[in-house]
């Protein structure tokens, strides 16, 4: 505010309080803002940075001549600002002003989001245990609640229970009757009184009946996926959606592997990850593709793992991270905004909206049309027998793990890399 003289102040404060602006609205007694707009008493900082929650960049440049600086601000920049509003009620006010005009739809997207703690679920069983529920009942709901959480990382946004939700509809209708009845029972006992816009934004997100439909929306071609590749932004959103829809994984299950997990050489990922539905283990990836990754993806991985790391560690912001474990993801990039670019590329290819776990139902649909067996695409997709499973887990490489890499590179579509 320091490049600002008082006068360019006065005509911020004049042009903002002749939109209709009231100074109850800004914050402050109507006497001071009269006696700032004649003159009389200088603007403060305090009541600019209100004001400027009114403006746009635009408006403030043309109102004092003065233009931001485009400048590619460092980490340590971003975590000083952070750092500042967590201390600075007014700056804090400032800065999120200024992110709504720039990115409105972005964060009400961001915002949507619910971190679970452990202290949630006590709130959550201390409020049934307040209701009277029988213990049974109220260990039954736990349970269905913490499989959900584990497998959301404890994040709870609307794309991401529906993608949980989806993958239960085509693994367990029981077990997705009684998750989405627990999860919006953990809704309203807990964040409900907590953040009644937030808990309306996850709670009208599915309903206790049935995920969203998607069986009945038509299914993406072959031709408009590899159209959607081609409109993805980043490197590392193509990657996420490569896998989804070469491998038919679930949507989760990419951010499970690490990158001790991949090998390369073979083309083989090991997905290591078991519930009581869910035994997807390896999957394939074309000559093709491990090309791309090793040319156009891993250069990116390193920098971004270069890049963080170091932040990661000093815990600036005091989150309490594992850094270890976050530079030996596979994809260590944000989930929600890979999903983001996915569905923006999507929507303008389709002219509708797109939910990632269609990916999986192509994967199956068009290795099936190809002549391979149910049998083979359950085990590619982690639906394996019991047998099944124990032969992929006991077993880095078997003759198993041969057969189905070659039902893989003869039939799976070809979505990336076709040149």
């Amino acid at each position: 505010m320091g490049r600002l003289d008082n006068e360019a102040r006065r005509r911020v404060l004049e042009y903002v309080l002749s939109r209709g602006v009231k100074p109850r609205d800004l914050g402050f007694d109507s006497t001071y803002v009269y006696k700032a707009r004649t003159g009389r008493s200088r603007v403060s900082d305090e009541l600019v940075r209100a004001c400027l929650r009114f403006i746009t960049p635009e408006e403030l440049a043309r109102l004092t001549g003065i233009r931001l600086e485009e400048a590619n601000a460092t980490p340590t920049d971003a975590i000083r600002v952070i750092r500042t509003m967590q201390v600075d009620p007014a700056y804090r006010d400032f800065v999120f002003s200024l992110l709504r005009q720039a990115f409105g739809e972005y964060l009400r997207e961001a915002g949507a989001e619910w971190v679970v703690t452990e202290e949630d679920i006590n709130a959550f069983v201390r409020a049934k245990k307040l209701r009277g529920v029988r213990e049974q009942t109220l260990n039954d709901e736990l349970r269905y609640i913490r499989r959900a959480l584990a497998e959301l990382g404890f994040r709870l946004t609307p794309d991401g229970i529906r993608e949980y939700l989806a993958g239960l509809a085509e693994e367990s209708p029981y077990v997705l009757k009684h998750t989405t009845y627990s999860l919006k029972s953990l809704l309203k006992e807990v964040l409900k009184p907590k953040n009644p816009w937030l808990f309306s934004m996850l709670y009208n997100s599915f309903t206790t009946v049935k995920p969203k439909p998607n069986h009945r929306v038509r299914l993406p071609t072959i031709e408009e996926l590899r159209r959607i590749w081609q409109e993805i932004l980043s490197v590392e959103a193509r990657l996420y959606f490569t896998i989804l829809a070469e491998t038919g994984l679930r949507p989760s299950e990419p951010f499970l592997i690490s990158i001790d997990d991949v090998d390369l050489d073979k083309g083989v990922m090991h997905i290591g990850k078991v519930t009581e539905t869910k035994r997807a283990f390896i999957a394939f990836l074309r000559p093709e593709v491990i090309d791309w990754v090793k040319t156009n993806y891993m250069p990116v991985r390193e920098s971004l793992v270069k890049a963080k790391l170091d932040i990661v560690k000093a815990d600036y912001l005091e989150v309490k991270p594992n850094p270890e474990d976050w530079a030996r993801k596979f994809i260590p990039f944000d989930r929600d905004r890979l999903r983001r670019e996915i569905k923006d590329a999507a929507r303008k290819v389709l002219n509708r909206e797109f939910e990632l776990y269609e990916l999986r139902k192509f994967f199956a649909t068009w290795m099936v049309s190809q002549g391979v067996p149910e049998s083979i695409v359950n085990t590619l997709q982690g639906r394996a027998p019991p047998q099944e499973f124990r032969v992929l887990i006991e077993h880095y490489w078997s003759p198993r793990h041969e057969e189905l890499r070659g039902w893989y590179l003869k039939y799976a579509p070809k979505i990336c890399c076709l040149g």
